[in-house]
């Protein structure tokens, strides 16, 4: 039979990341789980629990590293996305020159897809982080992209 069950394991676990945390010593973590659970804790048992929070902990950091570029690749191709929206708003002006009301609708659509667009690239090198583009590079790149789309 385990020594404790896994809601009071669970419960130890988050006391001790949270005293740890606080630099609290040894001692007091281990009165402070008897006196919340009534279970005692040897040093040992502290030790292996500390080292258990940071398995889990790198488990959670490895596995958001590995996210990371399918996330920028997600943020790619919605910038990708509002480019041909917005290509596609262009050609519906030229088209329809002689109804104005459809296209006032685009401008104003295009005016919004543009305000998205520069939102994006402004929050990108805080995503990116400086690993891939500066700002500076990415100001760039997206006038060359958009210089084509441009009436």
């Amino acid at each position: 039979m385990p020594k404790f069950r896994n809601l009071e394991r669970t419960e130890i676990q988050n006391i001790v990341a949270n005293l740890t945390i606080k630099r609290i010593p040894d001692n007091l973590i281990l009165k402070h789980v008897f006196n919340q659970t009534g279970k005692t804790l040897t040093t040992r048992s502290l030790w292996n629990i500390r080292q258990r929070i940071k398995r889990e902990s790198y488990k959670w950091y490895s596995q958001l590293r590995q996210g990371e570029y399918e996330y920028l690749h997600e943020y790619k191709e919605r910038i990708n996305e509002i480019v041909e929206l917005q290509r596609q708003h262009h050609e519906i002006i030229l088209e329809n020159q002689k109804n104005p009301s459809i296209v006032q609708t685009s401008l104003a659509e295009l005016h919004r897809l543009s305000i998205t667009l520069s939102n994006l690239y402004d929050v990108a090198p805080v995503i990116v982080n400086g690993n891939t583009f500066s700002a500076t590079q990415q100001s760039k790149t997206a006038a060359e992209d958009n210089r084509d789309i441009i009436v």
